[in-house]
C-alpha cells in the first residue's frame, strides 16, 4: 500500500437488519409483499455493509435481483450450505473486496456445521469477512450473527465465544459486530460484549454509545409489525401503549458494535414505512464509522 493511500481514511456506513424470514405463506406481512419495502431501504441509505438476519435462500436470491450492485457472503445455519436461516453479510461490490470469509457456529463445537449449542433453542451462526477498501487498501473484519431468543445460558457463552474470536481473529485491527442479539443494554451477554466489570479494557464498544452524534429516532427496535403500539410509543400524548408489551419496546436489541481503531461518526434507527406498512418486524440500525 502506498504511504498515500495509508493515510487516506476510511469511512463507512454498516448496517444491521433483521429482515423477518420467509415462513409465512399466508396474511399482509409475507415476504412478497416485503421485499421491495426491504430493497428499498437498503437502495436509500446506501449502507457499505447490511449485516442481515433471519434470511432464507429464497429471500438471498430476491435480493441479489433487487440489489445487483450488492454482493453477498454466508451460509445456512442448519447445514452450512443453503438450509436454514442465514446470517449474510451484503457489501458494495464496486467498493469492497472480501479477501477471506468463514461462518462458525455458536455452540461448543463451532466448526461443526449445523451444531445446536447450549440450551439454545435454534442453531446460531456467526458469519464473518475480512475486507478490503478499494480506493484507500483498508482491511477490517465484518462480524454478523443472530443469538438465540429463548438459551440464557447459549446467549452468555454465544457472547463470550464472539469476544474470543474476535481477540484471535482482528487482534488490533478495525471490526465491526452487527445483530439482532435479543438481549437488551442491561443484559449479562450485552456486559459480556463490552466487557463490562471485567479488568482489561472492553474488546467491543457500542456504537449507538460511542457515536458523535447519535440521530433521534424510535429507542426500539423490534415492534413485530404493530404500527398501533409502535404509534403509541413513539407519539405517548396521543395514544395509550399497551401494557402487554415487554421489554421489546423499551430498549433496542439489535445493536452494531466497534472493535479496534474505529470512530463512529453517525447512528441511529430507521423507522422508514409506506403508508404504515414496515419492511420488517425490525427496524434497522445503521452506524456510520471512520477506520
Amino acid at each position: 500500500m502506498s504511504a498515500e493511500k495509508a493515510n487516506l481514511e476510511l469511512d463507512l456506513r454498516c448496517m444491521s437488519y433483521n429482515i423477518k424470514n420467509a415462513y409465512d405463506r399466508e396474511g399482509e406481512n409475507v415476504w412478497g409483499s416485503r421485499k421491495e419495502l426491504v430493497a428499498g431501504i437498503i437502495r436509500f441509505h446506501r449502507p457499505d455493509l447490511v449485516g442481515m438476519q433471519e434470511v432464507l435462500y429464497e429471500q438471498l436470491e430476491d435480493l441479489q435481483a433487487l440489489l445487483p450492485e450488492y454482493g453477498w457472503i454466508g451460509v445456512g445455519r442448519e447445514d452450512g450450505d443453503k438450509d436454514g436461516e442465514f446470517s449474510c453479510i451484503f457489501y458494495r461490490k464496486q467498493r469492497l473486496k472480501p479477501l477471506r470469509q468463514d461462518t462458525f457456529w455458536l455452540s461448543e463445537r463451532p466448526e461443526e456445521p449445523g451444531s445446536l449449542g447450549w440450551d439454545a433453542a435454534c442453531r446460531r451462526i456467526v458469519t464473518w469477512a475480512e475486507f478490503q477498501d478499494g480506493y484507500s487498501g483498508k482491511t477490517f473484519l465484518h462480524l454478523n450473527t443472530h443469538f438465540d431468543h429463548i438459551g440464557k445460558v447459549a446467549v452468555e457463552r454465544s457472547a463470550h465465544l464472539i469476544v474470543d474470536r474476535i481477540k484471535e481473529l482482528a487482534a488490533d485491527r478495525p471490526a465491526v459486530l452487527t445483530g439482532d442479539f435479543n438481549v437488551t443494554s442491561d443484559s449479562v451477554p450485552y456486559r459480556v460484549l463490552t466487557g463490562q466489570g471485567q479488568t482489561e479494557p472492553a474488546m467491543l464498544r457500542d456504537a449507538s454509545k460511542e457515536a458523535d452524534y447519535r440521530h433521534f429516532g424510535p429507542a426500539f427496535t423490534f415492534q413485530g409489525f404493530d404500527s398501533r403500539e409502535v404509534a403509541a410509543r413513539m407519539f405517548p400524548k396521543f395514544l395509550q401503549p399497551l401494557a402487554e408489551h415487554g421489554i421489546e419496546f423499551e430498549s433496542p436489541i439489535d445493536f452494531i458494535f466497534v472493535a479496534g481503531p474505529v470512530r463512529v461518526l453517525n447512528y441511529g434507527a430507521i423507522a422508514d414505512h409506506r403508508n404504515g406498512k414496515m419492511p420488517s418486524d425490525h427496524y434497522p440500525v445503521v452506524a456510520d464509522v471512520r477506520i
